[in-house]
This record gives structure tokens, sequence and C-alpha cells, in this order.
């Protein structure tokens, strides 16, 4: 196993599948199988922020359901370390998995969907004390009122409900209420997406800030690549369920080493009104996943494919130190990133 100047990393997934069968018929026979997450494999250390990017429906937030145990992954090995002993979280009961719960937690796209309209903001954050033995009574009320204040909140706003918090104050609490058994890694789905453009920044700047005072792993799925490069250390990217790039988030940006990237990187808004597309933008739909292209996945869009791209799977291969791609061609094209 690979380490970081001798550091084990703190989340270590290893050919990770989920697989939802497809079910026809009154006897519901099983004729075939979504690959929405297809032989992943990756690691993210304490302290980093692991960016998951791609189309909707690639797989992003079924791969982060799995990490969190939320969906049982059909194969695989989640290798798991709040404490330095190796966890297979895809292979523990429910039992041994409860523990260890407090220790991962998960900030919501919706940050109104996400909160009980039924229960106060005290309730809410208190909510995983409780459920972890953490604290109760007045240990509870002023661990709330420190979460709080951590996130940017007024304390005297504890005995409000979630209608009364505009879109922003809401994913605060919801960052709150993820805070609040001191995990170690932390999955933020879309955190952002369903902010006004205003709020996001603050946002953003406020997750770096808890990251930088708690030492938390993020694994920051997005499909947005300008929040991507303001948060992210390194950047993994997904199509159909498989990483075809993974690379240090300056690399990335300045250098891609797969079409699918170039292609994406085109599609960012930029501000130079001298700014001119590649041209090379992405033409048909997204593959299925539950009839996945032979060969590469991603072939059938790619303005570079060759004969060879339609028959084999291209090979995970480090192009440059810590930059990875899963393309034949990946040491040979040139391709345009962000300047």
């Amino acid at each position: 196993m690979k380490t970081v100047y001798g550091i084990k990393p703190l989340l270590e997934l290893q050919g990770v599948k989920k697989y939802f069968p497809i079910e026809q018929g009154f006897l519901k026979k099983t004729v075939g199988y979504v690959k929405a997450v297809d032989e992943v494999s990756l690691t993210l250390y304490s302290g980093e922020t692991l960016a998951l990017v791609g189309e909707s429906g690639c797989g992003k937030t079924t791969l982060g359901r799995c990490i969190l145990r939320v969906l049982e992954p059909t194969s695989g090995s989640i290798l798991f370390r709040p404490d330095d002993e190796d966890i297979d979280l895809s292979g523990i009961n429910k039992k041994r998995l409860r523990p260890l719960r407090r220790h991962m937690q998960m900030i919501f796209q919706d940050p109104f969907a996400s909160l009980d309209p039924r229960m106060t903001v005290l309730d809410i954050v208190g909510e995983p004390l409780i459920e972890n033995g953490i604290a109760r009574g007045k240990a509870l009320a002023e661990r709330v009122r420190r979460l709080m204040t951590a996130v940017g909140l007024d304390v005297k706003h504890l005995n409000r409900f979630p209608h009364a918090f505009s879109g922003g104050q809401r994913q605060r609490i919801g960052i709150a209420r993820a805070l609040a058994p001191e995990p170690r890694l932390i999955v933020c789905d879309e955190p952002v997406s369903a902010l006004d453009v205003s709020v996001q920044a603050q946002i953003l700047n406020l997750l770096l800030d808890l990251q930088a005072e708690y030492h938390l792993a993020y694994l920051f799925i997005s499909h947005d690549l300008a929040v991507v490069e303001h948060i992210a250390d390194r950047v993994a990217v997904m199509y159909v369920g498989r990483i075809v790039e993974l690379a240090a988030a300056p690399s990335l940006f300045k250098t891609p080493r797969h079409p699918y990237t170039e292609a994406l990187l085109d599609a960012v808004p930029h501000l130079d009104p001298d700014y001119r597309p590649t041209g090379k933008g992405l033409t048909g739909e997204i593959a299925n996943p539950a009839e996945p292209p032979s060969g590469c996945y991603f072939h059938p869009r790619c303005p570079y494919a060759e004969a060879i791209c339609k028959t084999e799977k291209p090979d995970w291969v480090e192009v440059d130190t810590g930059h990875f791609s899963a393309c034949h061609f990946a040491r040979d094209l040139s391709l345009r990133g962000v300047d």
C-alpha cells in the first residue's frame, strides 16, 4: 500500500463497485445491472479535500453513499482509519458500524430538505451528540452554542425552526450538525449548488476554515469546476462510474490528461472576452451505465478516439508525478487546460 510521507490515508477505496439490478416480470427476474460505480480506487488523507467531479448521473453521490454505508457496495473494500486501525467498512455488520458513524458525516445538497422542519436548531444540532452518547443536558446546550458560533450563527436563534432561516443559514446549520460528533471525514454532496452565488463563497470559506481548525478530510462532490478549483487539493474526474483522471488541482486544471477533463474545463465560463473554446466540446449523451460501451466508456464522445479505444479498456497510468489518467493516449495528447 502506498503512503504519503509515511502516513497512511484516512480513507482508502480499492475496486469499489455498486451495481443496481434491473428486474423484469412478475417474478422480478434480474436481466441486467446498472453499473453506477465501477471499480473505483481512491485515497483520501486527513486534512485533505478530494473533489469528485463529473456530469449528473456519473455515480458521484452513489460512491459517497457507499463510503458512508448508506448504500451497500456490491464489491471492493473501503478501508477507514479513524484511529490508525484498518477497518473495512464494506465488510462489517451494523452493530460494529454504528460507533464508527460519528467519525464520518455528510453535508447534503439541499439545506432545507435535509433538516427536519419540526425540530429546532438545538434539537437538530444536538441529535448527533445524544445518539452517540457524547453530551446531554447543560453540556449538550453549551456544545451546540459553540458549534453555532463556529459556523457563524447567532446562539439566540437556537429555538427557531429551519423555515425561519435563509438558504445559507440553513446550510450552516447542516454543517454544524455534521461537525457535532467530531468526525474525521465529511462527505460534502454538492453543498453549495442550491445556494445563491453570493452565498456560495461564504460557505466555501467556512468549510476551509473549519477544515484547518479541526483537521477534517473532505470528499467534495460537485459538478462546478469553478467551485472545485477554489477548495480542492486533489481532483478525481468520474465518467459513467469510473475514475478517468486524478491529479493535484493545479496540475489538472493547467494540464489535463484526459479528453473528458479537457471538455469539462472547456465548458467553464471565462471572464476573458478574448477566450475562445476549443470547439471540442462534448457531443451526444452520457453513456448508459446499464449498457456501457466496449473499451473506453468515453470513446463515443471523444474527438481523439481511435480504433483501440473502441475495443480495449485503457490502463490506469501515472503520466506525471501524482497525475493519473485512464486514456490510451494520455502521454501523447496535448490537451488544453485553464490558463
